[in-house]
C-alpha cells in the first residue's frame, strides 16, 4: 500500500511541476504599442501621478526599459517631464532619464516610448 501511495504522490508532483514549468510570459506586452505620443501632454492630479510611479516603461519595439520614477508638472497639473529609471538589475545600476511629453504615451498599465530601446540609450540623464 505504501509503495502505491508513494508512486501516486510522485506522479502527481511531477505533473504539477511540469504544468508549472510550462507557464510562459508573452514576449510582447498586451497593450497596443502603436499609440501616438502625447504632443499636447496630459494633466494628472497628485493621486493620479502617484499611481503611475513604478509602472513599467517600454520602448516602441516592446522591450521593457525600466520604471516610472516621477513626473514634473506645471501649476495646472500638466505633465512637463517624465523621469524614468532605466537599466540596472534589482534597483542597482539604474540610470534616471528625462522624457518630454511628445516622447511617451500613457497606456492602461504602462508607459510606451515613441522610440526604440537603442534610441532610448541617448535620452538625457538626470541626477536622482
Amino acid at each position: 500500500m505504501k509503495p502505491l501511495l508513494l508512486a501516486t504522490f510522485a506522479a502527481s508532483l511531477a505533473t504539477a511541476t511540469a504544468t508549472f514549468a510550462q507557464t510562459t510570459v508573452p514576449a510582447t506586452p498586451p497593450a497596443a504599442l502603436t499609440a501616438a505620443p502625447m504632443a499636447d501632454g496630459v494633466t494628472l492630479n497628485d493621486q493620479q501621478a502617484k499611481e503611475w510611479i513604478d509602472k513599467a516603461v517600454y520602448s516602441s519595439d516592446a522591450k521593457k526599459l525600466g520604471e516610472v520614477a516621477a513626473f514634473a508638472r506645471d501649476g495646472a497639473g500638466k505633465v512637463t517631464e517624465l523621469h524614468a529609471d532605466v537599466g540596472g538589475f534589482l534597483g542597482l545600476g539604474e540610470t534616471r532619464v528625462r522624457l518630454m511629453p511628445a516622447q511617451f504615451k500613457l497606456m492602461t498599465d504602462r508607459v510606451v516610448l515613441s522610440m526604440t530601446a537603442d534610441q532610448a540609450k541617448t535620452l538625457p540623464k538626470i541626477a536622482k
